[in-house]
Parts: structure tokens; sequence; C-alpha cells
């Protein structure tokens, strides 16, 4: 009797550690549930980062290539904006220069086309080193310092902006070298030697080549 009562007590004395196993064994599971939980989002956020790698990888290599096809459009049509070499005439420039001139007061004096510089229709040796070569065209004009019609003063600087904002707008491309303005005792003396790149034969087709 005495052998079944101890027995009956030691079942319910190692009852409370069989609970601590019990919950020990519990908790560790639900720490395991947990951290495989955590790896599984884990790898989910990082396979998500490669993909946004990938996409960002593509979208970089598109841009690059929408840059590169819009800076050869822009050179096909800086191109197509010079100067051919045929049309390189002095009367061809008064014809131009004239009237922008006269709207602005001055008097055209003189104006005189230079030479070719660096023509590449007679380089022969390293013709397709070069597309486009240059011509120098200088103008002289002069006005009166005071209008002799309104007695009014005349602005020289605000003309010469007015008529280098027209130019520059006009197609072929030109460039300003070197101005220069003098004062006489009557008049103002304007000296401009102006840059027109010319084009070469050589025309860039609608697609770049490899």
């Amino acid at each position: 009797m005495r052998r079944r009562l101890f027995k009956f007590l030691n079942i319910l004395s190692s009852y409370p550690v069989l609970i601590f196993l019990g919950l020990l064994v519990g908790g560790i599971f639900y720490l395991g549930a947990g951290t495989r939980s955590i790896e599984f989002r884990w790898q989910g956020l990082l396979s998500r980062s490669i993909e946004l790698k990938q996409e960002q990888q593509q979208l970089n290599s598109e841009l690059q290539g929408l840059r590169q096809s819009d800076a050869y459009k822009r050179a096909q049509i800086f191109q197509r904006q010079f100067m051919a070499v045929d049309a390189v005439d002095t009367e061809n420039f008064r014809r131009e220069l004239l009237p922008v001139f006269e709207s602005q007061g001055w008097t055209l004096r003189s104006v005189q086309a230079g030479e070719v510089l660096s023509d590449p229709t007679t380089t022969q040796e390293k013709a397709s080193a070069a597309y486009f070569g240059a011509v120098e065209v200088a103008v002289v004009a002069t006005v009166p310092i005071v209008d002799p019609i309104s007695a009014t003063a005349f602005l020289p600087f605000h003309s010469i902006d007015r008529i280098a904002d027209y130019l520059w707008r006009k197609p072929p491309t030109k460039e300003i070298k070197s101005l220069r303005i003098e004062r006489t005792a009557s008049d103002y003396k304007l000296s401009v030697v102006f840059l027109y790149p010319l084009a070469h034969d050589h025309i860039l087709p609608d697609e770049p080549t490899e």
C-alpha cells in the first residue's frame, strides 16, 4: 500500500517537470516556426531586390539608347543647318545681311567673304576625318550718332543685340568671331567678323551605323 502511495506521489511530483518540458518543447517549435517565417520573408525581399536591379539595368540600357538616338538626331539637325560650300559667295552674304542691318538703322559699307578654312572637299588624305569647314565674313557698317530726322541719340549696343538675336535664330548656323565699335565725330563704325561653318558633302544617315 505504501509503495503504491509513493509511486502515486512520485508521479504527481513529476507533472510540473513534464509540463515545463512540454512548454519548453512547444516554445522551441514556436520560435523555430517564427524564424522560418522571417527567413522566407528575407528570401522574398532578396529575390525582389534582384528583380528590381535587373529592371533598373534594363531601364538604364534603354535610357542610354534613347540618349544616343537623341544626340544623333540633334547632330543631324545641327549639320543640316550649316551652309553648303557652294553657297559661299560675297553677294549671297550681302543679300542676307543688308536688310537686317538696315532695319536697325545701320548703313552697310562693305561685306567681304574670306577664303574657306579647312575646306573638306579638297582634303583627300583624311576626307572622313573632317565633316565641315568654315568661312569668315567681314562686315563694316556705319550709323550717325544722332538721328538726323528725330534728333535722338542712336543706341549702338541695343541695335547690335537685336541684329545678333535675329541672325542667330535664322539659318544657316553662324557665330560672331570678333566685333569692334569705333566712334568718330559724327558716326559709329561697326566692324564685325562672322564665322559660318560649312557642311561637308557627307550627310549623316537617318539611322546611326554600328
